[in-house]
């Protein structure tokens, strides 16, 4: 039997080593500062390899990154899903390797389009890399935009700011971009021969990476020091977490203690007379406004504090003799009559649906707890106090465009309402939130986030994190924001033009590339 030396072994070591080194720079490792370099071990056993031996190295480190950062989905599905954990390896390799797939074939394109030209690896690397991401990230059902590498800077304030130009994408272009400056800049350097082209290219590559960056870094530090300077009237909000179990929400043993909980936390909330008062995704343990008494219960205890209140609960009704389910929002205004609903939009695979129902019909146990739920048509924007709140509802904020239709129909502040106790303790609940700090970003607009268990919490138009909860921690807090007074952001109001500008370049490369 044969092994393989070191040497041979050295490109899929490397290959591992940028798995490893993306799974770090996210939550809860938040070792963001190793982005700008997690690509150059990739890119480094790439060297002189052909198109295809480039794209198994690309799907390698995707599988090492994608399984270990997604490991928590075995939580989910074993504990709330009932699967087997044999399944429920089977169905996170199946995510990774699809996941895999854009990075293997974003090695595939570069190898093909910049040969060996450190020129056009520079210029293509980032665009390709972007206009994957795009790709994979917006599908109205089955994208997933988890793990975006511009996600992993969401503590790096400076740097995210220009989203509101490009959108989360542009900070993945930028990491590209670093990453490739530098590994080119130090590979003309180990190849320059006696004329002394290689180390002139790669110092000009070098000067302009840098260049680039620091302008970048300038602009976001101005645009800091911009909404720092310009404060805006603040409204309180109170947020409550209520912790509650998963076994004990749509158990009718439990109904009464959860309907108190929500009682005694909004009471105690309510002592600091906020605007509003903002619960989690599915907080009533019931259907609103069709169990009569439970709902009576609600309304009557938004009459006593007088205060407004959004939270979550699903509700039903018949379409063509069909009992249909929706995961929906509600607002009621200070006297409790109901002022607003919102339905939730964008479905979690496996979670409130099932995709390809007729090839995956083993997955079926996946919902049994819940059912397939109906889709809402409309981003609804609701009005309390003079102000518009746009609504996501847990899996949304995710998805960049989805948020800012929100923006577009007139919202001046966010509101998500999840329960990321599906996660357990793990990091996907810190994942999740961070997203929250580009959408902030993308729309310049302040976010509040409610969680059944963490993180609950607002985000400011800059994207930063405040007045955050911990996990599985039974909370009522107020918190202060800023809606947003300013004109929309480019982001906001056209979407994202960068990526289909990056997409357009992506296709005129991979048709004019030799063969």
């Amino acid at each position: 039997m044969k092994y393989l030396t070191l040497k041979e072994n050295k490109p899929f070591i490397l290959s591992a080593c940028s798995g490893v080194l993306l799974t770090l720079t996210f939550p809860e490792y938040n070792l963001e500062a190793l982005a700008w370099v997690a690509w150059i071990p990739l890119f480094y056993a790439m060297e002189d390899s052909s198109p295809q031996r480039a794209a198994f190295l690309g799907f390698l480190t995707g599988m090492v990154f994608y399984n270990c950062g997604l490991s928590w989905i075995h939580n989910t599905l074993i504990n709330y899903g009932g699967l087997h954990w044999i399944l429920s390896f089977g169905v996170l390799g199946l995510l990774s390797s699809y996941l895999s797939f854009f990075i293997a074939l974003f090695c595939y394109l570069l190898r093909r389009v910049s040969a060996n030209n450190p020129i056009h690896f520079f210029l293509f690397a980032p665009v390709i890399w972007v206009s994957l991401e795009y790709l994979r990230s917006t599908h109205s059902e089955y994208g997933f935009s988890w793990l975006g590498l511009g996600y992993s800077q969401f503590q790096n304030l400076p740097v995210i700011q220009a989203a509101e130009w490009t959108g989360v994408y542009g900070v993945s272009w930028i990491i590209l971009l670093f990453n490739s400056g530098v590994y080119l800049s130090w590979k003309c350097w180990r190849e320059q021969n006696t004329n002394g082209w290689e180390l002139k290219t790669g110092w000009r590559i070098l000067s302009v990476t840098l260049l680039v960056f620091a302008l970048w870094l300038i602009y976001g530090s101005q645009r800091l020091t911009h909404f720092s300077k310009n404060p805006d009237e603040k409204i309180k909000i109170g947020v409550v977490q209520g912790n509650i179990e998963q076994f004990m929400k749509w158990n009718p043993v439990y109904q009464k203690f959860v309907i108190n909980k929500y009682r005694d936390l909004t009471l105690k909330a309510a002592q600091k007379k906020p605007d509003l008062i903002i619960w989690p995704e599915t907080a009533t343990p019931f259907y609103f406004e069709e169990n009569p008494n439970e709902t009576d219960i609600i309304r009557n205890l938004v009459r006593e504090i007088q205060i407004p209140l959004l939270f979550g609960s699903p509700h039903r009704k018949k379409i063509k003799n069909k009992k249909i389910y929706f995961n929906s929002a509600y607002l009621l205004s200070g006297t409790g009559e109901t002022l607003s609903r919102y339905d939730k939009i964008h479905l979690v695979p496996f979670g409130e649906f099932v995709p390809f129902r007729t090839v995956l019909f083993f997955i079926e146990k996946l919902v049994i707890m819940i059912g397939d739920f109906g889709r809402g048509t409309e981003a609804t924007v609701m009005e309390n106090a003079g102000n518009k709140i746009g609504i996501s509802i847990c899996y949304e904020l995710i998805f960049p465009d989805l948020i800012r239709q929100s923006v577009k129909n007139g919202a001046n502040f966010l509101v998500n309402i999840t329960n990321d106790a599906w996660f357990g303790k793990s990091a996907a609940s810190y994942q999740h939130m961070s997203m929250g700090s580009l959408r902030a970003v993308e729309n310049r607009m302040p976010i509040v986030r409610a969680a059944n268990t963490g993180i609950s919490g607002a985000i400011e138009a800059t994207g930063k994190l405040k007045d955050k909860t911990e996990l599985f921690v039974e909370d009522s807090f107020i918190t202060k924001i800023s809606p947003a007074t300013s004109g929309k952001t480019f982001y906001s109001l056209n979407g994202d033009v960068f990526c289909w500008l990056c997409l357009l370049l992506t296709g005129l490369l991979g048709f004019t590339s030799r063969k």
